[in-house]
């Protein structure tokens, strides 16, 4: 017998239970998607574990913020039955019932028809990290960075593999900044030309040794990077996961011209979402994709590596495939 439609669903923060068939809370919009794959991001376990306040809707709630999949009917001739679709961000598994759903209705101001040729499974290896890593680059792109060497601060996560990955085949020499010392082989394997630990700053300026920083720790970790960056050179920045709090001066902005540039993947535009996937797929070769994550799992599996996540225990990104079977407890 064909399995059901299946969800993750949270019943409150922190609550986690499996819905089948018509039990699932799905969303609203007017693209109905068979979703294939997704994937779990620090927001995403942060949702699940209920240890941020990510979810901004009702319970129950189906979380995360990435899918991809294929459209079963549409509203809108933009998305025709049988085409390739993802979504990342844009409120998913925030504001609307989100990826973590074998069928999902979901709004298209931020809905991507595939580029040609990219499958969904890839497209979801890459998901919100990848995007938002690609958003980083373009931004030290956009402020003349366009050689050099380059910092990435929180190395081991999804979005900081990805970015070794694309500043390497950018041809940037690649500075990889993380605590997962046994990652570092697999950092190298990526691109890096040297990794080390966490970076610390003593001073309102250090020696200046980077021409520019993809930051994806925030805190501690970007105030230090701060001091490190070279005249006119450029700092993007986007995640919190080392803190929300900046204590930084304005030296790094006055006497060496240094630019700070945040990224906000969640809510790119549609042009700049576009340009970012499109690169994304002429940059990173199909058969050198697999590299960027760290394993597949199933539906039954996001609770535990969210909370590992949580722990500092699962770096990375990990995969979601949405077809895997589930059994439903009550046909058992």
């Amino acid at each position: 017998m064909e399995n059901p439609h299946r969800a993750l669903v949270l019943t409150a923060p922190g609550q986690c239970s499996f819905a089948f068939g018509q039990n699932i809370p799905v969303g609203h919009g007017p693209v109905r998607v068979a979703v294939e794959y997704s994937g779990v991001n620090y927001k995403d376990a942060l949702a699940v574990t209920g240890t941020g306040k990510i979810v901004r809707a009702p319970f129950p709630f189906v979380p995360g913020i990435d899918l991809a999949g294929t459209v079963l009917d549409s509203a809108l001739r933009r998305y025709p039955t049988g085409s390739q679709v993802m979504l990342t961000g844009g409120g998913l598994g925030e504001s609307f019932s989100g990826g973590y759903s074998t069928l999902q209705f979901v709004e298209s101001e931020y809905l991507l028809k595939l580029p040609d040729g990219m499958s969904t499974r890839t497209s979801m290896i890459l998901g919100t990290a990848g995007l938002t890593a690609m958003l980083s680059v373009m931004a030290l792109q956009r402020n003349g960075i366009t050689r050099g060497e380059i910092l990435v601060t929180g190395a081991s996560g999804g979005v900081g593999m990805i970015a070794v990955k694309l500043l390497d085949r950018l041809g940037y020499a690649v500075i990889a900044s993380c605590d997962s010392s046994y990652l570092w082989y697999k950092l190298k394997g990526l691109g890096a030309s040297k990794t080390m630990g966490r970076i610390h700053a003593g001073r309102p300026l250090e020696h200046a040794v980077y021409d520019a920083v993809v930051d994806t720790v925030g805190g501690g970790g970007l105030a230090a990077a701060l001091t490190k960056v070279r005249r006119h050179g450029c700092v993007a920045t986007s995640g919190n996961v080392a803190g929300a709090e900046l204590r930084t001066t304005v030296y790094p902005f006055i006497l060496r011209g240094v630019t700070l540039a945040g990224i906000d993947s969640n809510t790119a535009s549609m042009q700049d979402r576009e340009t970012a996937w499109q690169r994304l797929q002429a940059i990173i070769p199909e058969q050198e994709v697999d590299q960027l994550f760290m394993g597949t799992i199933g539906l039954e599996d996001i609770e535990s590596v969210c909370y590992a996540k949580i722990q500092g225990k699962a770096p990375g990104r990990f995969l979601v495939d949405m077809k895997n079977p589930l059994e439903n407890p009550a046909s058992a």
